[in-house]
């Protein structure tokens, strides 16, 4: 029996060692966007407290001005928003550390966070392998992200084989999203001066995960305990889109409402704009959709008395 265990522990050795390889071996290119939640991470650690930290998916990467936000009430912004597929429970997670009394949480969460992807995608492996933060792989609030780690192996090894003879070569394709694309609030602003390129809407996002909420109010729990104030607005969303998941987007608005230590300081319908205000996804906006969320935003934050700021 011990040499049958020895005989099948050396036949799976090398098949172990080289799904070990291509795990950690590094196949980003420095520019690339996802990296940015490197830089995103460094912005966060030297903001001074009172802060507001902005989380969510990429609806807030590409569509808030964050330096308005902070020109408004006189406080450092840090917009950590880059990829929804990031799964919510380790956007939270990660800024957890860095967040202190007194500081002010807005989270604008992609809808689908509650529905599918609070513990994130193929996104998320790239963060936690590609990026080196090993430690968001599993915790009590999230899970291992959805897609199969095989098959994001699969596409790591398929992407080290082209980067292999054209190492950290920029992409200089302006429709590309790049790490060099964002500002040093956190905001992506490289898509405000390109046009709006063709894309689908979104179909219905299904129903409300029970665990996935629980999760999430458990981490408004835990900041609220820490003297955090969690504010939660809703993300920009398509016209269309919003429409065909209208009932689930109604469903959580009522269960955030209902929850004790969340301040939700906007409607889901405030942030439902038509497709012309959108660059190339049903979150992503250009640069008018991003004037005119960001001019929504502030006036949501002034009229809940946070920062006993009125507009004259």
């Amino acid at each position: 029996m011990k040499k049958l265990i020895i005989k099948v522990f050396l036949l799976f050795l090398p098949v172990a060692a080289g799904i070990g390889i291509i795990t950690f071996m590094q196949t980003l290119p420095e520019y690339s966007y996802n990296l940015s939640f490197i830089d995103k991470q460094r912005i966060l650690a030297n903001a001074k407290s009172p802060k507001i930290v902005l989380a969510g998916g990429s609806n807030l990467a590409f569509g808030i001005d964050s330096e308005a936000i902070q020109h408004k009430f006189n406080r450092p912004v840090v917009n950590m928003g880059l990829h929804a597929g990031l799964g919510l429970g380790r956007i939270l997670y990660n800024i957890s550390p860095f967040l202190n009394s007194g500081d002010i949480l807005l989270i604008a969460p992609e809808y689908s966070h509650f529905t599918s992807t609070w513990n994130g995608d193929r996104a998320a492996y790239e963060i936690i392998f590609d990026a080196g933060q090993y430690g968001l792989l599993w915790s009590f609030y999230f899970r291992l992200p959805t897609d199969n780690f095989f098959s994001y192996l699969s596409a790591k090894y398929e992407r080290y084989k082209s980067f292999n003879s054209n190492k950290n070569k920029i992409d200089i394709n302006p429709l590309s999203y790049s790490r060099d694309g964002f500002n040093e609030y956190g905001d992506y602003v490289k898509h405000l001066k390109v046009e709006n390129q063709p894309f689908n809407t979104a179909g219905n996002l299904g129903i409300i995960n029970q665990t996935y909420l629980n999760h999430f109010f458990q981490m408004v729990d835990d900041f609220s305990r820490r003297g955090i104030t969690v504010v939660l607005s809703y993300p920009c969303f398509e016209e269309q889109s919003f429409h065909n998941s209208v009932e689930l987007i109604q469903k959580l608005n009522t269960l955030f409402m209902e929850k004790e230590n969340l301040l939700v300081i906007s409607t889901p319908e405030s942030y439902c704009y038509p497709v012309n205000y959108f660059y190339d996804t049903t979150y992503h906006l250009n640069r008018d959709g991003h004037s005119m969320r960001t001019r929504q935003l502030i006036q949501d934050l002034q009229t809940s008395d946070l920062f006993n700021v009125h507009s004259p």
